[in-house]
């Protein structure tokens, strides 16, 4: 990384300078205005290019050499109960499941738009698993999703598919919940999508959270020469841990590894296929904790989750594996009203 002073201009010398420092493998800076001319950017708009490189200033360039070809994002909602699955209790704002799930929908929509108009050659879609809803309430979804043009599909859960699939009889709601998450991976593993992103339906997202996923999907594989798992979330549980974890500089965030998360995670459709047991174990049996398998499995694949959170886990206040510290929970959630 090479700097240059002054400001930008289309000068003869200038701009044989500029081609003779590119032309040695590096970027040119103008340190008094934080422009660069190669890339006609403000350092403030982002150097890192998709599928090419990341530059964090003043650490410099990583060329990128796992590229992202395509995101797949798969959205389990339900809104036929009000409470909390795990802990029976109510979440924060205390408001009928329905307009937790349309708010979550719409912050994600949303994070697809920016990143869609952003990385315009990469392929997005969004399939929408409802478990049961009113007919009304899947038009309501259907409708904030048609708002943002993005490509999806809307599909109906159907629990007796996956029933007998499951080594538990004794929980009703359990079943549902397990067949909903195993219609996402089956969907996900007949797909054709290289990355894909699984979201439950109460996780507000920040504008940037899939723009930044991606670019720190893409960096950290590079680094690490493997395929890594991304949850979005800050989960408050893990500081309560005496857990050592790496801490590295995505696009706009720090993330640090992590060993546990809940279901919100971006995975690859290697890293699906390659752990394929453990996640057919975690979906037909009822644990205690429930994402053991999960666990296992970052054990040996790299789990990282950003500093700070990029989404917020709408959660009962006094769970501990629900809100993220350090951001504005009420702002988002205002941002999102239907």
């Amino acid at each position: 990384m090479k700097k240059i002073t002054g400001t930008p201009n289309n000068s003869f010398i200038k701009k044989l300078l500029i081609k003779l420092i590119r032309k040695i493998g590096f970027e040119v800076i103008d340190q008094s205005i934080m422009y660069s001319p190669t890339k006609e950017k403000y350092y403030e708009n982002n150097f890192s290019e998709i599928n090419k490189n990341n530059i964090v200033l003043p650490i410099g360039e990583i060329k990128i050499e796992r590229k992202v070809k395509s995101l797949l994002i798969i959205f389990r909602s339900f809104t036929n109960e009000d409470n909390q699955l795990s802990v029976r209790k109510k979440r924060i704002f205390e408001c009928e499941k329905k307009e937790y799930t349309l708010r979550s929908l719409k912050s994600l929509c949303k994070s697809i738009n920016v990143a869609q108009k952003q990385f315009q050659n990469l392929n997005f879609f969004l399939s929408i698993i409802d478990d049961n809803s009113k007919p009304n309430i899947k038009e309501d979804l259907k409708n904030i999703v048609s708002n943002y043009k993005l490509d999806f599909e809307i599909a109906n859960l159907d629990v007796d598919k996956y029933r007998n699939k499951q080594k538990f009889s004794d929980n009703e709601r359990m079943i549902a919940h397990n067949a909903h998450i195993y219609a996402s991976k089956d969907y996900a593993k007949e797909s054709n999508f290289d990355l894909i992103y699984f979201v439950e339906d109460d996780y507000l997202h920040l504008d940037n959270s899939i723009s930044e996923m991606l670019l720190t999907y893409e960096k950290f594989s590079t680094i690490f020469k493997e395929d890594i798992i991304l949850c979005p979330s800050d989960y408050p549980y893990l500081y309560q841990q005496n857990y050592q974890s790496l801490v590295l500089i995505g696009e706009k965030n720090h993330w640090r590894s992590v060993d546990q998360t809940l279901c919100t995670y971006l995975i690859s459709s290697k890293i699906l296929l390659n752990h394929w047991d453990k996640y057919h174990e975690m979906m037909t049996n009822n644990y205690n904790t429930y994402e053991k398998p999960l666990h296992d499995i970052y054990k040996k694949t790299m789990c990282f989750s950003p500093m700070p959170s990029l989404s917020i886990h709408l959660a009962n206040l006094n769970t501990i594996y629900g809100l993220s510290p350090l951001i504005d929970w009420k702002k988002i959630w205002e941002e999102n009203k239907i």
